[in-house]
């Protein structure tokens, strides 16, 4: 494979890896924040992938592709299960700011 395609798409993947990370730490969103994790892990797809073609000897290149699949299912499920526990939290303290997560606290105070 040729090293400007694996050097482009590390640094593609660098850069996705980045935007999410600040997309977690800057955004007060929890829906924002769940979309920032999904930008992470499909930079590890890519990751996976190019260096699974990187490997690419004796047949050995699907196993990036099975990882990349495998995580692709993970996302799916985190993502549905951040959803419903995100739609729970909205619909008890009508907000999805992680700042006003705090009034949780008092209800279960109560």
């Amino acid at each position: 494979m040729d090293n400007i395609l694996v050097i482009s798409t590390f640094i593609v993947s660098l850069i996705m890896i980045s935007a999410g990370i600040v997309g977690i730490v800057y955004r007060r969103n929890l829906v924002a924040i769940l979309i920032s994790i999904e930008v992470i892990l499909n930079a590890i797809n890519l990751d996976f992938i190019m260096f699974s073609r990187l490997k690419n000897e004796m047949g050995q290149m699907v196993d990036g592709q099975i990882f990349a699949l495998f995580n692709i299912l993970i996302a799916a499920v985190e993502i549905t299960v951040g959803l419903a526990i995100i739609f729970a939290i909205r619909n008890t303290i009508q907000t999805s700011d992680i700042d006003k997560l705090n009034k949780l606290q008092e209800r279960v105070d109560e």
